[in-house]
């Protein structure tokens, strides 16, 4: 079932409606919204494909002083269950302000050990780490974190806090900094579901300032799985 809805969640970004912000942040984050998932398959290749444009991120340079705040970016994520336990990830990233040319602007290697596994209902425990490399004037960037799923029926919920830290000559933080993100799915259909995502970003921990200060963003989600009662119909059959 898991292996379901990884496949779901890669190959059909396109298909499932982006979140609406109901929370907005004044200072927002290039990145694009994810929930990373506890399980993992060995053999299993997935290429996810994530876009986003974002709004009031200002990109004036000196090159092009007219630019507005538009700005659109771009994820390519490549992963591969090395073993039943062990997953790798590479991700390059992208951006592209308005009327200015593709630009890659990091790149990132993860890793994920599963710690928990299950089957239907129940609790599943990975814990992740990576490395992002800035391709730009931007710091590097560690990061680590569980993955924890709970599920009860048609009810799955996901959750992703994660610890981060700028390393490198660009530094401008003095502490760890702390990401969030987490999902709530219900599967009223069936290959269609239901949700609310949520994800939130603090930067530096020691200086966390105002909760109007930092990034949060709040909204629905649907999705379509187009494969998710293939492995009953497997077991059934066998």
């Amino acid at each position: 079932m898991k292996s379901n809805r990884r496949q779901a969640a890669s190959a059909w970004t396109f298909v499932v409606v982006a979140t609406t912000g109901l929370l907005t942040h004044v200072k927002p984050a290039l990145a694009e919204f994810q929930i990373q998932e506890a399980g993992i398959e060995k053999g299993e290749a997935e290429v996810e494909y994530r876009g986003a444009y974002h709004w009031g991120v200002p990109q004036v340079t000196d090159i092009n002083e007219n630019a507005n705040d538009l700005v659109q970016s771009h994820e390519v994520e490549l992963s591969y269950g090395l073993t039943n336990w062990w997953l790798l990830q590479f991700t390059m990233g992208f951006d592209q302000p308005l009327a200015e040319n593709l630009q890659s602007s990091d790149v990132e290697i993860e890793t994920e050990f599963a710690l928990i596994k299950r089957e239907g209902d129940g609790i599943a425990l990975s814990f992740q780490g990576g490395y992002q490399k800035a391709l730009n004037s931007d710091a590097d960037e560690i990061g680590f974190g569980p993955i924890v799923e709970l599920a009860s029926g048609n009810l799955l919920i996901t959750l992703n806090p994660l610890f981060t830290d700028q390393v490198g000559p660009n530094r401008d933080t003095d502490g760890l900094g702390f990401e969030y993100g987490w999902r709530a799915e219900y599967d009223f259909a069936k290959h269609w579901g239901f949700g609310v995502e949520m994800f939130g970003q603090i930067e530096d921990l020691s200086n966390a300032g105002s909760f109007n200060g930092q990034n949060h963003s709040l909204g629905p989600t649907l999705f379509y799985n187009p494969g998710k009662d293939d492995e009953a119909e497997k077991v059934g059959a066998a």
